[in-house]
């Protein structure tokens, strides 16, 4: 059976003009022009938002949950990034932003620097205790558990098998408020303020856990602008408690720095293409032995994420100096509950499975002549890789035309020379 995959980006075909910019710049070649329009593989697209950033008419739009969807719960709860305060300048307060997301209509607010730490001990925990898998690749960036999903299928059982810090922190505040306020659980929204388009996709279908975990994501982007328009009406923001230390889950050399120890080697690797070179390394036997390795889609890591406001580098710089200069450092104080809740294996999630991307047929002797018709169709073809016929490259053009999706006439340099 057919899976259908959620995404959160898609095209508006009244912008794009079929320049099939975004059909190179597609590190999983999800995307193809036809009839002079862009269409999305959804089985291929792991939402890392390339495309996105590539498309010089923004006909490729991103979707995010609307503020509005909280209303749909009795008791409502905000769940804030750890690239969150990196968004704003210096003028900016940061515990007094965090004041005004809980005046935008939640009844309480969690961050995800406030189990980072923890988290931390867990990831150190698993490395030591999987000392036949190397090396451990970190889980916490769906585009890239997504990415080896499709290209990279072999390395599926060195992914972090744990929950992200966003979903350990979301099933203790759910457990507590309902708990504490005798709530039931289903009248609790939990709703993750996202950086990215890869973790809107994962909270509406997340891969490998065993339950949905959150109510819906609301992007960066929506709740900056509506905490820039109340802000200075916030006051008594002593309440709000702050984890500076656990900002640096957003960063992508500073995340690895938690995880580092003498006995553990660890790699950090950010941006896209630079995950796919070190990826195929990997998997080629072509790099030294890490122990984890933290791989993030985005530049720089969270902070690069498309949802967010402000480049990932002053994001950067901001995030640092808080940590340096921040005088309120609150530890968070159970970590007994986490500590059995991950010894009791509750945070584990299932094993990945891969993608399917291309069957040619069930049966094996059709998917060979299938696969010799395919090389017998490329070798009729240019070998330019130029994109005009709406594929990227002349042998993704050949296994269109296999799968009945294009014909010879798409390529142009066969059609002139008629």
């Amino acid at each position: 059976m057919k899976k259908n995959y959620f995404h959160a980006i898609k095209i508006n075909s009244n912008l794009c003009d079929g320049c099939t910019k975004c059909i190179k710049s597609c590190p999983t070649k999800a995307l193809r022009v036809r009839n002079g329009k862009a269409e999305i593989d959804e089985n291929r697209c792991i939402d890392c938002g390339k495309c996105v950033l590539e498309c010089p008419k923004d006909a490729i739009e991103t979707f995010a949950d609307n503020l509005s969807v909280i209303n749909d719960f009795k008791y409502k709860v905000a769940v804030i990034p750890a690239s969150f305060s990196g968004q704003f300048n210096e003028a900016v307060n940061y515990r007094r932003a965090k004041k005004a997301v809980l005046s935008l209509g939640f009844d309480e607010i969690a961050d995800e620097s406030m189990v980072t730490d923890i988290m931390g001990n867990f990831i150190q925990d698993y490395i030591r205790n999987h000392e036949n898998i190397r090396p451990i690749i970190s889980s916490n960036c769906p585009a890239v558990v997504r990415l080896i999903q499709v290209r990279f299928t072999d390395l599926l059982p060195n992914i972090l098998h744990l929950e992200s810090p966003m979903s350990i922190i979301a099933t203790y505040v759910r457990e507590k408020i309902s708990h504490e306020k005798k709530i039931n659980k289903k009248d609790i929204g939990v709703f993750p303020i996202v950086p990215c388009i890869a973790q809107v996709t994962a909270v509406h279908q997340p891969e490998g856990t065993y339950q949905h975990l959150h109510d819906g994501a609301i992007s960066i982007r929506e709740i900056y602008r509506k905490v820039m328009d109340i802000y200075e009406e916030v006051e008594n923001y002593d309440d709000i408690c702050s984890f500076p230390d656990g900002l640096k889950w957003a960063i992508a050399g500073l995340k690895a720095e938690y995880i580092a120890e003498k006995d553990i080697d660890v790699l950090s690797v950010s941006g896209i293409d630079n995950v796919i070179d070190i990826l195929a390394k990997i998997e080629n036997g072509q790099i030294e032995k890490y122990d984890f390795v933290v791989m993030d889609s985005c530049t720089e890591g969270c902070i690069g994420g498309i949802l967010n406001i402000e480049n990932p580098f002053i994001a950067e710089a901001r995030l640092k100096k808080i940590m340096r200069n921040s005088k309120h450092k609150n530890k968070f104080f159970n970590d007994k509950y986490f500590t059995k809740l991950y010894k009791d294996n509750f945070y584990n999630v299932n094993p990945l499975q891969p993608r399917s991307i291309m069957k040619l047929d069930k049966d094996i002797k059709s998917s060979i002549l299938k696969m010799r018709e395919i090389r017998k169709i490329k070798d009729l073809l240019p070998g330019y890789d130029c994109g005009a016929c709406g594929a990227p490259t002349c042998c993704d053009l050949a296994e269109d035309i296999v799968e009945g999706k294009a014909s010879l006439d798409d390529c142009l340099i066969l059609k002139d020379k008629k």
